[in-house]
């Protein structure tokens, strides 16, 4: 299997990794929700499965950037793929001979490109990491 330089940042949604042992604060968290500790216990095990999917979703749309970023140069180098909760949207930190870039895609439309996973997918995140970066001139350009 490949690795690829790229981090995948997806924050935790709590300060405790163990889902066994709760802390005095998720403890009181599950009274004020009305849940029993075991119920707790099932509901934080779930979110870390769904932050564990998400961050599975980052490394394939990494995958997928760092494809479109092959045919720039070398100079275009995916360091981070970044998961932001309060927009719901994916940043791309992006090395470039110029500097420091980043890209921008909402959830919405990143599971559409994974899910649907056609030519037509990879050409639409291909065009929005284009934009991204300033490289419309490629957008319009005849390929062959």
């Amino acid at each position: 299997m490949a690795t690829h330089g790229f981090q995948v940042n997806v924050p935790s949604g709590f300060c405790n990794p163990d889902v066994q042992n709760l802390s005095a604060t998720e403890k009181d968290m599950a009274r004020a929700m009305g849940l029993s500790e075991d119920e707790f216990r099932r509901s934080k095990f779930d979110y870390f499965v769904r932050e564990q999917q998400r961050r599975d979703r980052g490394r394939q749309l990494g995958v997928l950037v760092e494809k479109v970023l092959t045919e720039l140069g070398r100079e275009y180098q995916l360091d981070s793929v970044t998961w932001n909760p309060n927009t719901w949207t994916w940043r791309f930190g992006v090395t470039t001979a110029g500097g420091s870039e980043n890209v921008i895609l909402q959830e919405d439309v990143a599971d559409q490109i994974i899910d649907f996973d056609t030519p037509g997918e990879f050409q639409r995140l291909r065009n929005m990491v284009l934009f991204g970066l300033g490289r419309t001139d490629l957008i319009f350009e005849e390929r062959g």
